[in-house]
């Protein structure tokens, strides 16, 4: 029978990753099982700040990406090679990511599987998310148009009012990610805005988020004409249970659950009863 040798755990402090890293974050999150996230990794790595542990053969043996935003910070793509599991890595880069965040409120999407690691860094718990996945089979309304170029200024302004923090540097360039992005205009006013999203390249769904809007009807109208009758992925608190109800009612079922955590519980700033869908659990 033959042994394989345990790795030797890398002792290197973790260090800036960049656009230039891009094949070895894939590298790793394939080596985890995670979807080719091709896009969506070139996403984060443009607007936060990404960071790896390489081990002694050069390859990236834990990563995270934290994206700062105002006194809010989040993180995401939290990873560990299979070979280093359970050895303190992933608790290693959680601190130093969480250290490079300062004194901002640090927030976190986490599975199952990664909640206790959390909980022990002082994350808590703050709401669900009900991940809804299928053909939508609902009809498009037309009460929303594409955005343009020209919406962007109100598209800021109403994202920071909705999200308490000033979001620029990543909605700037939320027209390169997105297929698409709505707007709902009341009296010549940007009132709401949504965008349609792929983070594989070769992804045959799209994902709506963000979701802003004054109310859950005008949240129905966005999510429903940017689907246009295809496929999607939206991520819903389970709070706003009407809206569950309306998209598991047109063809989308629960997939997967996932938890908002705060480091301390600390309130988010904003009025988070207009965020009906966060852009990314990456982002929020």
């Amino acid at each position: 029978m033959t042994i394989r040798p345990v790795d030797q755990v890398p002792t290197t402090d973790p260090r800036p990753l960049s656009l230039v890293d891009l094949t070895a974050c894939l590298e790793l999150a394939d080596n985890r099982e995670w979807p080719y996230e091709d896009r969506k990794w070139d996403f984060l790595l443009r607007v936060g700040q990404g960071y790896g542990i390489v081990d002694a053969a050069g390859k990236l043996a834990a990563s995270a990406v934290l994206t700062r935003f105002g006194g809010v910070a989040a993180i995401s793509m939290v990873l560990v090679a299979d070979r280093y599991e359970g050895r303190g890595l992933g608790k290693r880069i959680m601190r130093h990511v969480m250290g490079e965040a300062g004194d901002s409120v640090v927030t976190l999407y986490a599975t199952d599987k990664g909640r206790p690691l959390y909980e022990k860094l002082g994350f808590q718990a703050v709401s669900g998310c009900e991940v809804l996945l299928g053909g939508f089979t609902g009809t498009a309304p037309h009460t929303t148009r594409l955005a343009t170029a020209d919406d962007l200024p109100a598209i800021l302004r109403l994202d920071a009012e909705v999200l308490g923090v000033d979001r620029t540097h990543v909605l700037a360039r939320l027209p390169e990610y997105a297929d698409r992005i709505r707007v709902v205009e009341r009296g010549g006013a940007v009132t709401g805005y949504a965008a349609a999203s792929r983070a594989m390249s070769t992804q045959d769904y799209a994902q709506v988020g963000p979701v802003v809007a004054d109310d859950e009807a005008d949240a129905r109208a966005l999510i429903a004409d940017l689907a246009a009758g295809g496929r999607i992925r939206v991520d819903l608190d389970p709070r706003q249970p009407d809206l569950l109800a309306w998209g598991k009612e047109n063809g989308l079922e629960v997939v997967f659950q996932a938890t908002s955590m705060v480091v301390d519980g600390t309130p988010l700033p904003g009025d988070r009863t207009r965020l009906f869908a966060p852009l990314l659990q990456a982002i929020g």
